[in-house]
């Protein structure tokens, strides 16, 4: 046999040492090392209480107040017949005397009565500050429902022409030398309605016994509205009224002679009523 053959040895590499990366030393490298130092369960509980700590600042941190404005005027005035420049209005006045180069010189504007009817004439009543000058001048701008009555710049407005429910303003302008200060409107007031009147008379002329006397209820709306009527007390036995017309039936039983009193009533759209009680002599 022939001898074995020597394997010839396996050269053994020598492996080098991995060299660490050492981190920099300067103030954020030194604050790496220590954050990643710190084990991952603190890394969990610290996240969630910075996310609470930001959510409670946003919820208790206060609001900013937005800057103050002044108040906006509460109408513009239309163009007057005594100007042609348009006055900035104003409903309540200011604590100072001046505005930009226009003086406050009105306290108040009211209007009289401060519940009218179509029968009254409205007026209105300007009072004026205590420090402004004595010789003053105003304008008056007259409203029904937001629309300006042109040929009225008084400073009374006759409530005839217009309705019940009709609303009513004036914005008074002063003028002191010429120059116009600033304008104020009153405040809104509504036309009232007027109760209706009411009167007798009557259709037949004979008031006997044993007859049927007519009577008429005579009323009238000066608004111009519906009306009803009826009977009120003192009633009288057998009497009865048509509620549409007014119109009245009574028959006169024997033995009903002298002086009788009963009770009418007629009543408006609105349910204003007037009542009265009238007599009747039977022969």
């Amino acid at each position: 046999m022939k001898p074995a053959k020597k394997k010839k040895p396996v050269p053994v590499q020598k492996i080098k040492p991995v060299q660490k990366v050492q981190p920099k030393t300067g103030r954020l490298g030194k604050w790496r090392m220590k954050l990643e130092a710190l084990p991952p369960r603190l890394w969990t509980f610290g996240g969630a209480a910075l996310l609470i700590l930001a959510v409670g600042w946003f919820l208790l941190a206060p609001a900013e107040e937005e800057a103050p404005q002044g108040p906006a005027p509460s109408a513009v005035l239309g163009t007057e017949k005594t100007t042609s420049r348009q006055q900035p209005v104003s409903s309540t006045p200011p604590d100072t005397r001046m505005a930009g180069k226009r003086a406050y010189f009105i306290q108040s504007v009211r209007l009289e009565p401060s519940e009218p009817t179509r029968m009254d004439s409205l007026k209105a009543e300007v009072e004026v500050l205590p420090d402004s000058p004595g010789q003053l001048d105003f304008s008056y701008q007259w409203k029904v429902n937001g629309l300006v009555i042109e040929d009225v710049t008084g400073e009374t407005l006759q409530l005839s022409p217009f309705k019940k429910r009709d609303l009513i303003t004036v914005t008074v302008t002063p003028y002191d030398g010429g120059n116009a200060g600033i304008a104020m409107e009153s405040p809104t007031i509504a036309i009232q309605n007027i109760p209706p009147t009411l009167e007798l008379e009557a259709m037949t002329q004979s008031k006997k016994v044993g007859e049927t006397i007519q009577l008429q209820l005579l009323g009238n709306d000066p608004d111009g509205g519906e009306l009803s009527f009826s009977l009120e007390s003192p009633f009288l036995e057998g009497m009865t009224i048509d509620k549409d017309t007014g119109k009245i039936s009574w028959p006169v039983k024997p033995g009903q002679k002298g002086t009788f009193y009963f009770g009418a009533a007629v009543q408006d759209s609105d349910q204003a009523k007037v009542a009265k009680i009238f007599d009747i002599t039977i022969e």
